[in-house]
């Protein structure tokens, strides 16, 4: 029996084998078009959420370099202008004895004590050390404070030593030269030193997360160089002695200090990519660079990438052999195989939904059928199986979003633009609060919409992650402005209270006053009971205070060490002497034992100063106020008459007044035998 001839492959077969390869090659690279889709859409979510972590910390840490600037020259400025310690100065020069010297030298232990100056002392007009806080001094500053104080001294300014070493003293130190005057002529200075590894490096250890890599420095330019101004975390002993050449220009200290500002990706000083948030300083010849490493933040993204990579590869290099496979096999076994593959590839689809949390939905507005897939199912909470329509999706929005979120389709429909909104829903299941964002577009035939068609993505992790970084950026803030022993307000947040009382009291004329308020001989507390003892007094005193002022605008401030200030809006004179009074009667009354008093009184007792601003109603307000007339009544004829003197004192005038009465009305009530109150006496 002759053999049949081998039976010739259908056209279904030889197509097969010839588009097999090819067919896995386009499916494979779609899917790895849409997993890096997907990957560089996480990356930058990532990316902006570190962006705006820095941003915040960085942020804070420059208004906190700012206030720490600020609060030092207005204490340089105040020692300035302060003409009764001036005369004092000039009368002790001319007239040298043991009485005068002393109270010299009290004003400068008050000043480093109450502000935490490393070191104070008075030096004559060519940089000659002649006091301290303790004694008489010999010896000559330094050249460069020397040049600053004969800067100072010429325009009559404060002077500024910016964050150096030298041999005169064991640290690094920032100073600060106060020219005095007997009225033109210069009789000396004061030479305000602080330790800034205990004063200003501190201010930028602060950081809202755990990061390993996150640092923060200050940068400034040195000729050809960044100088690295504050340690590094990853380099011992580099304050003022780092530096890193202006040529590396991917550094992000040298993008800084040359007028980069905000994000910045680079290489530091390590050799390691970072991403840094890069910042000017007001007014200093400072530049903070905040940063973390890029493998700290990407590692789990780049771990997921590569899974995701993986991933694919290997359901593409699977799917290409099944196709190979398929090919081989009878046309039915063909359709069957192929059959399994789709159904396999939307159990994948459905699977890649649900790691993105992302569902799509259809509604055909002619005949209201609503189509929603199983992952837009489960962000609603509806059963499978159970009718999902308009109205049960209408019924699923959260009361507080619902008139919004259908004002918005409305107003999308209208103008046929793509829809993007965010919102809350209520699931059905289990009445669980979720966030959801939707995309959506409208088909159109002959103008008018037929078809909504878009996707749904649960997005309740990422809210709540930025509500997180809210509520940090919040907690750092309150930081900023509490001080930390006494849990009073601190001496930032008193200033831009009293700036805020100021500008309302000058709105109405109405009176501000000021206590300054000292506990009496607390360094003779702390010597005697320690340190911890002494923290527990000022809590103690702070508390006292707080309890003898409670009106709505009255705030209780830490001023500095052992003082404590009082802002009272709408208190005259008399009142606010009252209220000091009886904050003297508080603190005396909380019997807080006090031993060690060289002048026999055993308990804790405060000296208070007390002055009182009477603001003046701004000229332009009674132009308006009587403008306002005449628009009100109709009247046409009403004229305003312009005080005769304009020169109404600024805000900034008011505060420096308010303080400069206050600490005289002070230092008179402990000359004159502390534990009282004084109201300023005009001399």
């Amino acid at each position: 029996m002759p053999q049949q001839p081998p039976k010739k492959p259908s056209r279904l077969a030889k197509w097969l084998r010839t588009a097999a390869l090819p067919f896995a090659a386009v499916v494979l690279a779609l899917l790895l078009w849409g997993v890096d889709t997907l990957n560089n859409a996480r990356h930058d979510r990532e990316r902006h959420q570190t962006e705006r972590e820095l941003f915040a910390v960085s942020s804070l840490q420059a208004d906190s370099l700012v206030a720490w600037r600020e609060q030092r020259l207005t204490d340089a400025a105040t020692l300035s202008d302060d003409t009764m310690f001036a005369e004092a100065v000039a009368t002790w020069l001319n007239a040298p004895t043991d009485a005068l010297q002393s109270q010299v030298r009290e004003r400068l232990r008050t000043l480093q004590e109450r502000a935490r100056y490393t070191a104070v002392y008075f030096v004559d007009p060519n940089g000659n050390l002649l006091l301290n806080a303790a004694d008489a001094v010999i010896g000559r500053m330094p050249e460069p404070e020397r040049e600053a104080l004969r800067d100072a001294t010429a325009q009559a300014t404060v002077g500024v030593v910016e964050p150096r070493r030298d041999p005169f003293f064991a640290f690094p130190f920032f100073s600060l030269l106060a020219p005095v005057f007997d009225g033109a002529r210069p009789v000396g200075a004061i030479w305000l030193v602080s330790d800034v590894r205990t004063t200003l490096y501190p201010l930028l250890t602060s950081w809202p997360t755990p990061n390993e890599s996150a640092e923060a420095s200050i940068v400034t330019r040195s000729g050809a160089d960044v100088l690295f101004v504050s340690p590094l975390r990853n380099r011992a002993g580099s304050e003022l002695d780092f530096r890193v050449p202006l040529a590396h220009a991917s550094d992000p200290a040298v993008q800084a200090v040359g007028g980069v500002r905000g994000s910045f990706y680079g290489l530091d000083y390590r050799g390691k990519r970072v991403v840094a948030m890069l910042r000017a300083v007001p007014d200093s010849p400072w530049f903070t660079v905040t940063k973390v490493d890029e493998d700290e933040v990407f590692a789990d993204a780049r771990v997921r990438e590569w899974l995701a990579i993986s991933l694919t590869v290997s359901v593409g290099l699977l799917l290409a052999g099944l196709l190979f496979s398929f090919s081989q096999r009878q046309a039915r076994l063909r359709e069957l195989a192929l059959k399994t593959e789709l159904q396999r590839t939307v159990r994948w689809l459905d699977s890649a939904q649900k790691t993105a949390t992302v569902g799509y939905y259809a509604h055909d507005l002619a005949t209201g059928e609503f189509t929603a897939s199983a992952m837009t199912r489960s962000i609603f909470g509806i059963a499978e199986g159970d009718d999902f329509n308009l109205k049960q999706w209408v019924g699923a929005l959260h009361p507080d979003d619902r008139e919004r979120t259908l004002a918005l389709h409305k107003q999308s429909q209208d103008s046929h633009a793509p829809l993007r909104v965010q919102y809350r829903v209520l699931r059905v299941l289990d009445g669980q609060v979720r966030w959801v964002d939707s995309w959506g577009e409208w088909e159109l035939v002959g103008g008018q919409v037929v078809r909504a068609i878009g996707t749904v993505q649960d997005i309740t992790d990422r809210k709540a992650a930025e509500d997180k970084l809210a509520a940090y950026s919040v907690a750092l803030e309150a930081m900023v402005r509490l001080d930390p022993l006494t849990q009073v307000a601190n001496r930032r947040a008193m200033n831009e209270h009293l700036d805020t009382e100021l500008n309302r009291a000058r709105r109405y004329g109405s009176p501000v006053s000021l206590l300054m308020i000292d506990v009496d001989h607390f360094k003779a507390y702390n010597d005697h009971y320690g340190h911890v003892a002494g923290d527990s007094c000022l809590q103690a005193v702070a508390q006292a205070i707080s309890a003898s002022v409670n009106r709505a605008g009255e705030l209780v401030a830490r001023y500095g060490g052992e003082e404590f200030a009082v802002v009272l809006p709408d208190v005259d004179t008399q009142q606010a002497l009252a209220i000091a009074e009886r904050t003297c009667d508080a603190v005396r009354g909380a019997c807080l034992a006090h031993v060690a008093r060289p002048d026999g009184v055993a308990v804790v007792t405060v000296s208070i100063g007390v002055a009182c601003v009477q603001t003046q109603v701004a000229e332009h307000s009674a132009a308006d106020a009587t403008a306002q007339a005449a628009h009100f009544s109709g009247a046409d004829d009403i004229r305003v008459v312009e005080p005769a003197d304009a020169a109404v004192p600024s805000a900034a005038d008011d505060v420096r007044m308010l303080f400069l009465h206050a600490d005289t009305a002070l230092y008179a009530a402990k000359q004159a035998g502390r534990n009282q109150a004084l109201v300023y006496t005009a001399p």
